[in-house]
């Protein structure tokens, strides 16, 4: 990567895209810097990490699992009775 090169980051709690090196705060989270555009949205961050962490998108085939766990309470379905 070249050194002039211009990364933006997304500040996870308001959305708005920050230079790394025009940020007002930043944060280690699982191994990964996160910047801030203010201090108060890593307050917010920092209070509560899971809120503001992206996850990944499940998929289809996650859904469906999720949906079937939650049917059937986690157990396998019985055979024939």
């Amino acid at each position: 990567m070249a050194l002039n090169q211009k990364t933006q980051y997304t500040d996870p709690v308001c959305g708005m895209q920050v230079d790394p090196g025009a940020a007002a705060a930043m944060t280690q989270y699982h191994g990964s810097t996160v910047y801030f555009c203010a201090k108060r949205c890593q307050k917010a961050f920092d209070a509560n990490p899971q809120k503001y962490a992206r996850q990944k998108p499940k998929g289809f085939w996650g859904r469906y699992l999720d949906r079937l766990n939650k049917a059937t309470g986690g157990k396998p379905p019985s055979c024939c009775g």
